[in-house]
């Protein structure tokens, strides 16, 4: 594989890349203000990830023809869509190489069971031609919320009626309602005194719009699944 080193460099600038997301998670499992995760360092991976494929696809045809052609790395939801893209952009891989032909069709949604190589390819197409993808924020059902040394709490409601937090009425005259389903803000406007108020999160997403993948799970899934490719793919052809 003439371009091996090149893909593999992709692939470690990916995986510290992904570092670096998972610290982003990590952070925002703790602020709630965080709403989308460094997009424009999603559009790169993203992008690091579809090269490394498209390298790959170059080096397949020149295993088998001397001529020059502009091509792209075949894929397909459905097999007929996949064999229709390996005729356009391989010609008589799969007689001529079927090997790697099978290899191509054993990360395939239709064979593998799983669309993380659709999802990438288009998510990829979309922010490198469209704009950035906007992302949704997911929280998880359970979170722990501390309000100073007050109360530390996980789910659940709870009121305070005519009490005061060190020396300071809780409420301003009002009950002081602090509850997992109440945003940080609204806990801290309820309670009416300067303590400090944190919630963690036991996990968060950042979903791309419309989709159910995860943004992170989504490049982590395709980082493992093309490194074992591109490996599996030196192997047949050294």
């Amino acid at each position: 594989m003439d371009r091996y080193e090149d893909i593999k460099e992709l692939l470690d600038t990916v995986e510290g890349n992904i570092s670096t997301l998972r610290a982003k998670y990590q952070e925002a499992r703790k602020s709630e203000n965080v709403k989308v995760v460094l997009r424009p360092l999603v559009k790169s991976t993203l992008e690091h990830l579809r090269s490394a494929l498209e390298y790959s696809a170059q080096d397949i045809w020149y295993l088998y023809s001397t001529k020059s052609k502009k091509l792209y790395f075949p894929y397909g939801l459905e097999e007929s869509l996949f064999q229709a893209n390996v005729k356009r952009n391989l010609p008589n891989l799969k007689t001529q190489l079927p090997h790697i032909y099978q290899l191509l069709e054993s990360i395939q949604p239709f064979k593998s069971g799983d669309n993380w190589l659709k999802e990438l390819c288009d998510q990829t197409n979309f922010n490198k031609h469209n704009r950035l993808t906007e992302q949704v924020r997911k929280n998880s059902e359970g979170s722990t919320t501390n309000v100073g040394n007050l109360i530390s709490m996980r789910g659940g409601r709870v009121v305070f009626d005519n009490c005061s937090y060190n020396g300071m009425p809780l409420g301003q005259g009002k009950p002081a309602v602090i509850s997992s389903d109440m945003s940080v803000e609204e806990i801290e406007k309820s309670i009416a005194i300067p303590v400090k108020v944190d919630r963690e999160f036991d996990w968060v997403e950042f979903h791309f719009d419309d989709s159910a993948h995860d943004t992170l799970e989504l490049i982590e899934t395709s980082h493992k699944n093309i490194s074992l490719y591109i490996s599996e793919l030196r192997r047949l052809t050294s």
